[in-house]
């Protein structure tokens, strides 16, 4: 059901997240990243421009994934958070667990 979309940037994938990430789509968007992940990109960098909402199951989506990115040494990072999505990352911690950027620009140009 999700309907991300991806591209590439040279070994960078970009994948435009859905507009709404509630249960059922959590589990659509971590079935979609998880075969991202397993094409062993050298980033992995989330387009949340227009991502209005993301529930619970959302989060815990993009924690499995973080983590599957790391032990695979993947770069795994999210840019253009909407201000639902920012403040919902802020008081979840977020912030602190993955690298956030303001651009898809700024997000490319941090991985070396």
């Amino acid at each position: 059901m999700a309907s991300c979309t991806v591209r590439t940037k040279g070994e960078i994938l970009i994948v435009t997240l859905p507009e709404h990430i509630d249960h059922i789509e959590a589990m659509a968007v971590e079935k979609e990243l998880r075969e991202y992940v397993a094409r062993e990109p050298k980033a992995l960098l989330c387009d949340m421009s227009g991502t209005k909402y993301v529930s619970s199951s959302g989060l815990r989506a993009f924690l499995a994934i973080g983590k599957m990115a790391k032990a695979s040494g993947i770069r795994y990072g999210f840019f253009g958070l909407t201000k639902f999505v920012d403040h919902i990352f802020l008081m979840s911690g977020f912030w602190s667990l993955f690298s956030m950027y303001d651009s898809e620009e700024a997000a490319v140009r941090a991985i070396p």
